[in-house]
């Protein structure tokens, strides 16, 4: 229908403007592409609240797509500057819950509005109508991104050095990567950056991740009404223990990498993807209290290895000088997999029902979970 046609452009536009995105945050500077990404974001929100015709929806919510894919390779970028390997997963575990709450907030803030102060009242045909104005949430959405920005862009630094301050090497005591504060060579780093294999692993083992991850968000909903007999209502509490866990996952994987396999980031993984793919089946075959206990152990086993794969490993392996292009590439790669994931479930569950959407996800996860292995005893650049 047109609303997933249009959900469908900012999928595809948010996918190819990572891997854009990411080459020019290597090159420009982080603060330069979130400036940009937060005005062309804001602009998108005021203006989609004012449209009315399924073209300009359309359009302006694929240009929005392209706008969001900014921020992951951009912030990526500056924290692979501020925290060195050895640290990075402490630190990262738990700014990655940023975008487990962002699912959350933005939805509750668009239910009151829509619910309460986004009400109005006309005269009809003589009667009195009260409604509410859905476009009250896209401009409440674009006056809070303004607040953010300012923050943001006021707080934030590229680099230490930007600040007076050594560089993370340095203040730790560690060899300077080569090259980190050279002026940077747009396609000598993209060959730099994509030449590792390590790259290309997470990459692919990306795509399968999102894929498990975005059929359960789109999914997860309809399965618990239609096939374990919720109603719709309780069908939605009980989806939130998806994301409420996976901000556990994120916490527990991050901490874990270099707590017990100092800063490999791949073990941690590994173990995580093969708890997934035991978590998958369990809730699969689960009924009464045990369907809210195995969605809370799929949303952590899945958020975990999400989070390490996008951002901890990427930043290790991207290093300095190439974080942002190794994030927007592997990002870019797994955001093709929520695409695919639409048409392929729709198939799946055409021809064979709901258990062959869990047996192709439970195959996805040991597919994933083999080839990190190969990563076992890699340990990222400084």
């Amino acid at each position: 229908d047109k609303v997933s046609f249009m959900l469908g452009g900012y999928l595809w536009a948010y996918a190819a403007g990572q891997f854009i995105n990411g080459f020019l945050g290597d090159k420009l500077g982080s603060r330069v592409m979130l400036a940009l990404g937060f005005c062309v974001t804001i602009a998108m929100n005021l203006l989609f609240g004012f449209s009315s015709t399924f073209l300009l929806f359309f359009l302006v919510w694929t240009v929005n797509g392209y706008a969001q894919s900014v921020g992951w390779p951009s912030v990526i970028k500056v924290l692979s500057n501020w925290f060195s390997v050895r640290e990075r997963g402490k630190i990262m575990g738990p700014w990655g819950t940023c975008y487990n709450v962002g699912d959350v907030v933005p939805t509750l803030l668009a239910s009151f509005i829509i619910g309460h102060a986004a009400m109005r009242t006309i005269v009809r045909d003589g009667k009195t109508v009260t409604y509410s104005d859905w476009r009250w949430t896209f401009w409440a959405a674009a006056g809070l991104m303004v607040v953010v920005a300012v923050v943001a862009l006021a707080l934030i630094r590229n680099k230490p050095e930007d600040k007076g301050l050594p560089s993370i090497a340095q203040y730790h005591g560690l060899q300077e990567e080569k090259g980190a504060s050279e002026k940077v060579d747009l396609l000598k780093n993209a060959k730099e950056v994509l030449s590792q294999v390590p790259i290309w692993i997470l990459g692919i083992t990306y795509f399968g991740i999102k894929y498990i991850r975005y059929s359960f968000i789109y999914l997860i909903t309809t399965y618990l009404a239609t096939q374990k007999h919720f109603s719709t209502e309780n069908a939605g509490y009980i989806s939130t223990l998806f994301t409420l866990a996976g901000v556990a996952g994120t916490i527990a994987g991050s901490y874990l990498s270099d707590k017990a396999f100092s800063s490999r980031r791949a073990p941690i993984t590994v173990l995580m993807l093969l708890g997934l793919c035991g978590s998958l089946f369990f809730f699969w075959k689960a009924s009464g209290w045990g369907i809210p206990v195995a969605l809370g152990l799929v949303g952590f086993f899945a958020m975990g290895p999400d989070f390490l794969v996008s951002a901890v490993a990427v930043m290790d392996y991207g290093s300095r000088k190439g974080a942002g292009t190794a994030a927007g590439f592997v990002n870019g790669v797994g955001s093709f997999g929520p695409a695919v994931m639409a048409t392929v479930n729709g198939f799946l569950l055409e021809r064979g029902g709901w258990s062959s959407v869990f047996l192709a996800l439970l195959v996805l996860s040991i597919l994933c979970a083999l080839l990190m292995s190969t990563l076992w005893k890699s340990v990222g650049r400084n």
